[in-house]
């Protein structure tokens, strides 16, 4: 079985769904260990080409979401009806601002609901920036054997789509001060029902908008948070070859190296969030952005040594480290000096590069295998989601044609979003496979619960 890898980081990784050799056969696993599985032969393996097509979806943690906006806005008590403010000529014109809050409690009111609407606003926006996420993903893999012997190793050929989208809040902290507001509040009463509307600046980017006519208010926050929703299209073609290093008493040793190109399209669009009042408006932007697309060719390593019972392996992903630039967004619209260098930020990713371990443990046949794999380290892809998975997955493989293949994984990202994945795939007939993945995390939405993360692959195997 053969699938390509992708430079963009995976709902689930791809891993997961293959058992050993059939990973092997293919440019997604480790570069050195198709040689290895050429040289066993097993049985149960079809030796040849591979189409997949697959898509998913994973949510961030909105239970805590809706969790906070309940409690932000619980927090927020409604204010009162105004009483008449105080005149000039009427027996308040001795009190002090303090008794006219005492007197008038709503203007402390309102004082208090501006204070905690500010506080719901920015906590809102950083726990959207960190949980409130949607991502949806489909891919479409082929890849093909071209040689079992060229000079004596193996010889892959893989290619790959995928293209993915994710928005990034960018938050400017409101620096709110609770005493300079208080004194402007008091301005309030001075205005007559003759004058005109009021909009008076409490700090922070905070404005209140006031109507002495009829004594309403509205609040306006202004400053520069903004929501940057990034696209990316990745295309990949790749050789993969590997070859054995030598033979030991103990066991073999295989090394690989895999060449890949990339063809990299990248776009990104922006605005502050108090400015988008159509959202419609803002994704026909995000529809009609232009690509500004970008060449590059990295390289992937890999060791493998095999034992009668066991193997265990290194390979190290994207080794030059290649770089591909956004276009380029008009700063000169925001003044935050902060979200500049938010967005100097994100002008730019560079493809990580990444050590990947691995172990196995199986039977003499091979029809019983359990494989371990961990990331080294963490990355962060262009949509800068960081990933580091474990995944473990056992395989049972029968040498029958009508007995299916069954294979029982997990998966858990140990970095960024934490998720983790149960799997469950079997190969049919030796040819048809398809796996199942599952977020073990569950949220809520009206009051149904729902899995956090669900993958769907669908691949044909086939022998020429």
């Amino acid at each position: 079985m053969l699938t390509t890898f992708s430079s963009a980081a995976n709902i689930n990784p791809e891993g997961l769904n293959l058992n050993y050799s059939q990973k092997a056969l293919s440019s997604i696993g480790n570069p050195a260990a198709a040689a290895l599985v050429i040289k066993r032969n097993d049985n149960n393996i079809v030796k040849g080409g591979y189409l997949s097509v697959g898509g998913g979806t994973e949510f961030g943690d909105l239970d805590e979401i809706f969790d906070k906006i309940n409690e932000f806005t619980n927090s927020i008590p409604p204010p009162s009806e105004p009483d008449a403010p105080p005149k000039p000529e009427n027996p308040d014109k001795d009190f002090s601002w303090d008794d006219v809050f005492l007197k008038h409690p709503e203007l402390e009111e309102r004082l208090d609901a501006i204070k905690n609407k500010v506080v719901a606003t920015a906590g809102l926006l950083a726990l959207i920036a960190a949980e409130g996420y949607a991502k949806a993903e489909a891919n479409a893999y082929a890849s093909f054997i071209l040689s079992e012997n060229l000079h004596g190793g193996t010889l892959l050929f893989g290619s790959s789509f995928e293209g993915n989208s994710k928005a990034v809040g960018i938050v400017e902290k409101i620096d709110f001060d609770l005493d300079h507001a208080k004194n402007q509040l008091k301005t309030l009463p001075t205005f007559g029902e003759h004058d005109p509307i009021q909009e008076i600046d409490l700090s922070g980017g905070i404005l209140l908008k006031y109507d002495p006519s009829h004594k309403n208010t509205s609040l306006e926050i202004k400053n520069d948070s903004l929501l940057l929703v990034k696209t990316a299209k990745v295309t990949s073609f790749s050789l993969s070859y590997s070859h054995i290093a030598n033979s030991f008493n103990s066991g073999d040793l295989y090394w690989g190296i895999k060449p890949t190109f990339y063809n990299v399209g990248l776009t990104n669009v922006t605005a502050r969030l108090g400015d988008i009042t159509d959202s419609e408006d803002f994704f026909d932007d995000i529809k009609n952005a232009d690509y500004v697309y970008d060449n590059n060719v990295d390289i992937d390593l890999g060791l493998v040594f095999s034992a009668s019972n066991y193997q265990v392996g290194l390979s190290i992903i994207n080794v030059i480290e290649q770089d591909y630039k956004f276009p380029e967004i008009d700063r000169t619209r925001y003044k935050s000096d902060y979200i500049i260098k938010k967005l100097d930020d994100h002008a730019m990713f560079t493809m990580e590069r990444q050590v990947q371990l691995e172990a196995g443990i199986f039977t003499n046949n091979r029809e019983w295998n359990l494989h371990v794999e961990v990331d080294a380290n963490e990355i962060s892809d262009q949509m800068y989601n960081k990933t580091q998975w474990l995944s473990v997955t056992g395989n049972y493989a029968s040498d029958s044609r009508w007995l299916p293949d069954v294979r029982l994984g997990f998966s858990k990202n140990l970095a960024g979003s934490q998720i983790s994945y149960a799997n469950f795939g079997v190969t049919m007939v030796k040819f048809i496979s398809l796996d199942v993945s599952a977020a073990l995390d569950t949220i809520t939405l009206d009051d149904t619960s729902i899995r956090r993360g669900l993958n769907i692959q669908l691949g044909v195997q086939f022998p020429y």
